[in-house]
C-alpha cells in the first residue's frame, strides 16, 4: 500500500539521505542513548537512528502509518500512537535493547548505558506544531540534553538570530538553549514537496538555567521581552517607558536601542536591574 501524506497532520516525508546524515551527525548519538522521535512517518529517519545505536521511542499521530512502522522495526523501537503534546514524559518507555552499529550486524544486545537517564529529541517535526513542540520541550522536566529538529528555514533563521535581527522567538529559545543552524534543506528533499525550504537546527539545552540568570525566573525575562517587542520599530524607551533609559545606560547599552538589537544576555541583565 502506498502511504500518502496528509495535510491534517502537516506531513512532508523526508527522503533525502544527505539531510538524514546531517541530522544524525548533529545528534551525535552514542550506542544505547535514548532518543525520542516525533512523527516517524515512513521510518526513514527512524532507521538511521536505530542504525546509530539509539534506543528509540517514536510517537506517531497518524494511525494509518503504524502497521508499516511495526513491520519495519518490530521490537527494535517502542512505537506509540498519539499526539506527543498530550503525552507526559512518564508515559514514554524506552526499549532496554538496541541494535549496535558494527560490521558484524550482531543480534540485538542490552543497552550499554542502563543507568544513563539523559535523552535527546531528534525529529522531522510536523511544521504546524513547531511552536508548541519548542514551548513544551524547552521547559519540560526532565529536559532533553539536545534537540535536533527539521523546521521551516524561516523559523530556523528566527530562533538562531543575532542582533540586530533578534525577535521574541530567538530570545526565548536562546534563554533555554544554545541554538545553531546546521544545514539548509531544499524543498525537493521531501515528498510531497513543500512550498518552502527547511533547515536543521540543533539546540543544546541548559540543564539548570542560562548561566547569566542567577536565581532570576526566566518567565520574567520573557514577559519583559514581549513588552519590548510590542512595536519593533520603536525604541525601548517607548515600549518599556522612559525609566529604561537609565537602566540601559548603566549596562552600557545605547539608550536609543530597539528590542531586536539586544542579545539574550542583555535582556537578562535589563530584567535583573528592573527587578
Amino acid at each position: 500500500m502506498t502511504l500518502r501524506a496528509k495535510k491534517t497532520f502537516g506531513q512532508h516525508f523526508l527522503v533525502d539521505q544527505t539531510a538524514i546524515g546531517h541530522i544524525i551527525a548533529a545528534a551525535d548519538i552514542r550506542p544505547g542513548e535514548r532518543v525520542l522521535e516525533i512523527g516517524p512517518g515512513t521510518g526513514v529517519l527512524t532507521r538511521a537512528l536505530v542504525e546509530a545505536g539509539a534506543r528509540v521511542v517514536a510517537v506517531e499521530a497518524d494511525g494509518e502509518l503504524i502497521p508499516a512502522l511495526e513491520r519495519q522495526f518490530g521490537e527494535n523501537i517502542v512505537l506509540m500512537k498519539g499526539d506527543i503534546l498530550q503525552k507526559s514524559f512518564d508515559q514514554l518507555r524506552w526499549p532496554s535493547r538496541f541494535r549496535p552499529v558494527d560490521a558484524s550486524r550482531r543480534p540485538v544486545v542490552e543497552s550499554a548505558h542502563p543507568g544513563d537517564d539523559t535523552w535527546k529529541l531528534v525529529a522531522n517535526i510536523p511544521y504546524n506544531i513547531t511552536s508548541a513542540i519548542l514551548e513544551r520541550f524547552l521547559t519540560t522536566s526532565p529536559k532533553p540534553v539536545r534537540m535536533v529538529l527539521m523546521v521551516q528555514k524561516e523559523v530556523a533563521d528566527r530562533l538562531t538570530a543575532r542582533p540586530p535581527d533578534m525577535g521574541v522567538l530567538s530570545v526565548v529559545c536562546q534563554l533555554y538553549a544554545q541554538c545553531e543552524r546546521i544545514a539548509v534543506v531544499k524543498a525537493g528533499a521531501f515528498r510531497p514537496i513543500p512550498k518552502v525550504d527547511s533547515a536543521i537546527v540543533r539546540l543544546d539545552l541548559y540543564q539548570r538555567a542560562h548561566p547569566a540568570l542567577g536565581g532570576l525566573d526566566p518567565e520574567r525575562v520573557i514577559a519583559l521581552v514581549k513588552r519590548g517587542f510590542a512595536s519593533r520599530r520603536k525604541q525601548l524607551k517607548t515600549n518599556l517607558g522612559p525609566s529604561i533609559v537609565h537602566v540601559l545606560a548603566s549596562l552600557r547599552i545605547d539608550p536609543k536601542a530597539r528590542a531586536q538589537e539586544l542579545t539574550t544576555e542583555e535582556w537578562i541583565h535589563v530584567t535583573q536591574m528592573i527587578n
